[in-house]
């Protein structure tokens, strides 16, 4: 594997995490949202 092929994939990578971090930051928000207003949140586990 070449550098430039290790370099696009950690990139790649990094933006994957980010994407990630945000989507569930987002979710995070949305239910405190719906918690404050006093509705019962049953999270789901796998």
């Amino acid at each position: 594997m070449q550098l430039w092929d290790l370099v696009f994939f950690l990139c790649v990578a990094q933006v994957n995490y980010n994407a990630q971090i945000s989507e569930a930051w987002a979710n995070e928000k949305s239910m405190n949202k719906v918690i404050r207003l006093g509705i019962p949140v049953y999270q789901q586990t796998n």
